[in-house]
């Protein structure tokens, strides 16, 4: 694995979550700007990523093993909520705050992140997994996502037919649809895609900067649940998963793809879903921040000990 290239990334995500604090901070980036990014990532770009990412895909790979991944991960967003559920109890988390860290701990940093850091882990056929993780975890965040963020708080949130029909969701479909039927996304499309896409990852981090510029920094080191939580989520889940992964996953490359999905930090989307729930943004950021930063040594940490 290429160290160097995992924390170049990390490096690279730092840099641009300052910039949206220091834009933050000479008033470019107010509250109104942030609301509106909110909705355009959640809404446009998000869904452009998933439609990128399915639209680079060589369609000339094992489409048997392409189901098993996204079996694999269907079972894992499956049981991670369940563990979750234990999580805040044994941590005694707040109740207004279960919602938010079950919600972190289910939907990680995936896509952001999981498409570069696969690539240096594992080479290019580990972005292909990682794009089937992806489609299940943006299926799961659009609709169980929303009632899991409100756990534990007073709103009250159903999932109707209108709430199914997401832009989030619907790219998901769409993105699997064009996988399976082997359908051929037009060159002019798939460019599309991908300006819109990309600004997804820079955007995202430069709402987190401009949430943390308006704490002061000492708290955002000083949140001490985060730390344990960090341990738990990024090193003792992943610990504890690799004896039942390898059990039933006789391929190295799913099984490291599977067990270094499960040691993503945070991922940038609880920032912009406790914005949109009106849930603790604070706490979101600081997660995202702190999570972030201590992965550039538990993501090497586990690769170092189960897949080397």
């Amino acid at each position: 694995m290429n160290i160097n290239v995992v924390i170049n990334q990390m490096v690279q995500l730092f840099l641009i979550l300052g910039l949206g604090y220091f834009l933050n901070k000479i008033k470019i980036f107010d509250d109104i700007l942030n609301q509106k990014l909110n909705k355009l990532l959640l809404n446009v770009t998000t869904p452009a990523l998933v439609l990128a990412s399915v639209s680079s895909i060589k369609q000339n790979s094992n489409t048997n093993e392409a189901l098993f991944v996204l079996l694999v991960s269907i079972i894992i967003f499956t049981l991670l909520p369940i563990i979750s559920f234990a999580l805040v109890k044994i941590m005694r988390i707040p109740r207004h705050q279960r919602g938010l860290y079950m919600f972190m701990t289910v939907f990680s940093n995936v896509g952001f992140m999981g498409f570069p850091v696969m690539k240096a882990i594992f080479g290019n056929e580990a972005v292909f997994y990682t794009s089937m993780f992806n489609m299940i975890f943006n299926i799961w965040v659009f609709t169980f996502g929303i009632m899991l963020i409100n756990y534990g708080t007073s709103n009250k949130v159903s999932l109707s037919p209108k709430s199914l029909l997401s832009p989030g969701i619907i790219s998901s479909i769409i993105a699997i649809i064009i996988y399976f039927l082997r359908i051929p996304v037009h060159p002019i499309l798939k460019s599309s895609f991908d300006m819109v896409g990309n600004i997804t990852t820079p955007v995202a981090m430069m709402l987190i900067g401009s949430t943390l510029a308006k704490l002061n920094l000492k708290e955002v080191f000083t949140e001490l649940r985060i730390y344990p939580y960090t341990i738990i989520k990024q090193i003792l889940i992943p610990l504890v998963s690799y004896p039942i992964l390898r059990y039933f996953i006789a391929s190295p490359l799913v099984l490291g793809v599977a067990l270094i999905n499960l040691a993503m930090p945070v991922g940038n989307i609880a920032v912009l879903f406790a914005n949109q729930y009106d849930g603790d943004v604070e706490l979101a950021a600081k997660s995202v921040f702190i999570t972030t930063l201590l992965s550039v040594f538990t993501i090497p940490l586990i690769v170092a000990i189960f897949l080397t």
